[in-house]
């Protein structure tokens, strides 16, 4: 770089690569770089007051969002679909702290960001293959709207499936053309207030792309042009300051300290980063998509921001499959086996096991209280088992136990269910 030229700071790096060189070269050169991107530098050293956030960082701020949205339909667990670049893996250990707690990430999947369809098929058919049915998608747009497309075709946006996208993808899928092939997914985005402001600037860029034959029919300015509108707004602004200052403040100190309403609501930078203070979750459908709610960092989710009137839920979604009825977020997985579960015929203490013929269908019945408990902690695993009970004639003395036991590693028993005929160490024990 020039040293002699009079350049105070830089406004572009929006790809990971982009990242990595901009990042270095402020470093070296004490430089403050703008990035639009959500990536952060890969290298520490890299890393410092050099390299500001100006645009929502959608890794660090929108974790605790998208679990607040798995919290409200009890939906347990995820899997999360990531391009494979610093971009795409930086959301993964937010996504892993934020889900801590009754809700978790089953599994994650890396597509190449050059990812041909086939590709993209065997991602998709290998999550498939899995229980989990709640879907996170966290990869740059074009990749994205690719993913969609093999997703529509090998019928994984169909009823039961849920999809949520991060707030990169939903606003480019409509230039790319992928809408179609996201009826039903759920999209997060940083709220923008529609105040008069952003309605004369989304004119005159318009006016301005018209020009260009690039105009589209949606009156409203792409989001990255008003993040980037807001940059470049704060470095001139931090310019004025650094050059009229009697303290000889720096550029970078004014740019820093920045704080003033833009257009996508109020600048200011904590720790190099802007601070997103709500978001919009968005539902996409035939004609488009439509607010169905709001994340504070305060509140929580929401029915809307006027805290008076709003509920603490979302409004009604459309899913995947054109359905209301809100997915329960797992499915039978169609590699999994059949749990047996083998229960000792023994005789008295009926109110324990109880094995019985059932002339309807013409197999046992076992019911017992050690039944309902081992029902019971089945039903709270985070995903479905299938299993059936298997009654095996035994006797009450201990070696026969043994032999039991024995059956699981020879693949005759999966599990093995008994109780002790002594009311003070009654119970269900499960080896």
């Amino acid at each position: 770089m020039n040293k002699n030229a009079l350049v105070q700071a830089i406004i572009w790096p929006q790809t990971s690569a982009e990242v990595e060189l901009f990042a270095s070269m402020a470093k070296h050169n004490n430089i403050p770089i703008l990035s639009l991107s959500a990536t952060m530098p890969t290298s520490s050293s890299s890393q410092g007051c050099f390299f500001l956030h100006t645009a929502a960082n959608s890794n660090s701020q929108l974790a605790t969002p998208i679990a607040a949205i798995l919290e409200a339909f009890a939906w347990h667990s995820a899997i999360l679909l990531h391009e494979d670049s610093p971009y795409g893996i930086s959301i993964l250990s937010a996504l892993v702290h934020a889900f801590q707690g009754s809700r978790g990430l089953t599994d994650s999947v890396a597509v190449p960001a050059d990812a041909t369809d086939s590709r993209l098929d065997v991602a998709l058919l290998a999550i498939k293959a899995m229980p989990a049915r709640v879907y996170i998608v966290h990869m740059l747009p074009a990749l994205a709207v690719r993913l969609f497309h093999r997703a529509m075709v090998l019928g994984m946006m169909s009823e039961g499936y849920v999809w949520i996208s991060t707030t990169d993808i939903g606003e480019a899928a409509y230039n790319l053309g992928g809408i179609d092939n996201m009826q039903g997914v759920v999209s997060l985005r940083p709220h923008v207030q529609e105040t008069d402001q952003v309605k004369s600037f989304s004119r005159r860029m318009n006016v301005r792309l018209s020009q260009d034959s690039t105009a589209t029919d949606d009156p409203s300015a792409p989001m990255s042009l008003i993040w980037l509108y807001d940059t470049a707004w704060a470095a001139a602004a931090a310019a004025e300051v650094s050059f009229r200052s009697a303290e000889r403040t720096t550029f970078l100190d004014a740019l820093v300290a920045a704080n003033f309403d833009g257009l996508a609501g109020r600048f200011r930078l904590v720790d190099g980063q802007r601070q997103v203070l709500a978001y919009e979750i968005v539902n996409a459908f035939s004609k488009g998509e439509r607010t169905v709610g709001f994340w504070t960092p305060g509140s929580g989710i929401t029915t809307s921001l006027d805290l008076k009137s709003a509920r603490k839920e979302l409004k009604q979604i459309v899913w995947p499959g054109e359905t209301a009825a809100v997915p329960i977020g797992w499915s039978m997985s169609p590699n999994g086996r059949l749990l047996r579960v083998a229960v000792p015929v023994k005789r008295g203490f009926s109110q324990f096991v109880e094995i019985s013929s059932n002339p309807s269908s013409a197999t046992e019945r076992v019911t017992g209280y050690c039944i309902d408990v081992f029902h019971a902690v089945m039903t709270k695993l985070k995903y479905p088992v299938v299993y059936s009970y298997v009654p095996v004639n035994d006797s009450s003395d201990s070696e026969s136990y043994e032999r039991l036991v024995e059956l699981v590693p020879d693949k005759r028993r999966s599990w093995r269910a008994t109780y002790q005929s002594s009311w003070s160490s009654c119970g269900c024990l499960l080896c």
